[in-house]
């Protein structure tokens, strides 16, 4: 982990984030850019679907949006990782790297009992139970998954999630809930993950209607903290380093998805 504040610049300056995929590149031109200093209480990051707590400033939440990004992005492009396992190692490393404390997690699989039902609503029972009291167990998030069906499939929002959440053999969607710890001027995140095997032959897995056959989940869960001081100070090195990639890569939710959750 970085051990100061020069060797952290140097380490964010060097990320291997990797270049912009020319399809994300055109796709990008027709998309209106988010603020990364004005971001919505909810977004999605590439495969990670965020929420805020109200207590989340501006800087904090755009130094919480860029490390997973980078996270994602260097452990995507790291031509040693060859599965979902070291994907989701090489992701926390980065985390850590980026002076997050890996605070633990676990994996355990779960199996449906009700078939017929599309990904993103069978996702909604363990992914309550796995986010535990985090900001009501992901209401938000929650609250998304369960509107999806009321809007358009092809919403650039989804073929983002659903293309960065296809690594390998599987379908791996992130969901991470931030609050603020001010007694102990602590950033929290509480994350969780569903995977699945995405050997659908469909375009948008999150519409697929699950089967006997294919309605198992790996569930993953892991909790980071993070001082608020240092997350703040290394926002603009952040900022820097992804700027090429936070156009196509980072999108507010849309407002029809978050109806009913309280949140602003």
């Amino acid at each position: 982990m970085p051990a100061n504040r020069d060797t952290l610049r140097r380490y964010i300056a060097d990320l291997p984030v990797g270049a912009l995929p020319r399809s994300m590149a055109e796709e990008g031109e027709v998309v209106n850019a988010i603020n990364v200093d004005q971001l919505p209480t909810g977004l999605v990051t590439g495969s990670n679907l965020i929420q805020f707590s109200p207590a989340v400033s501006a800087p904090i939440k755009s130094s919480v949006t860029l490390s997973l990004l980078a996270a994602q992005r260097v452990a995507s492009n790291d031509p040693v990782v060859l599965d979902p396992d070291q994907w989701v190692a090489r992701h926390n490393t980065v985390l850590q790297n980026l002076n997050w404390h890996n605070d633990g997690g676990g994996k355990v699989e779960s199996e449906f009992k009700s078939v017929n039902v599309a990904v993103h609503q069978a996702i909604i029972p363990f992914l309550t139970a796995a986010l535990g009291g985090a900001v009501a167990a992901g209401s938000l998030i929650v609250t998304a998954l369960e509107q999806l069906q009321k809007i358009d499939q092809d919403s650039p929002w989804i073929t983002l999630f659903d293309k960065q959440s296809r690594r390998f053999d599987v379908t791996e969607y992130q969901f991470t809930v931030v609050e603020m710890d001010e007694p102990n001027r602590l950033v929290r995140l509480s994350m969780a993950a569903a995977r699945l095997n995405a050997d659908y032959g469909r375009t948008q897995v999150l519409f697929f209607k699950l089967t006997k056959e294919k309605a198992r989940f790996e569930q993953v869960s892991q909790k980071f903290s993070a001082d608020i001081d240092l997350l703040a100070d290394m926002n603009g090195d952040l900022k820097a380093r992804l700027s090429a990639l936070t156009k196509s890569f980072i999108r507010g939710l849309p407002d029809e998805l978050l109806l009913g959750t309280g949140q602003p």
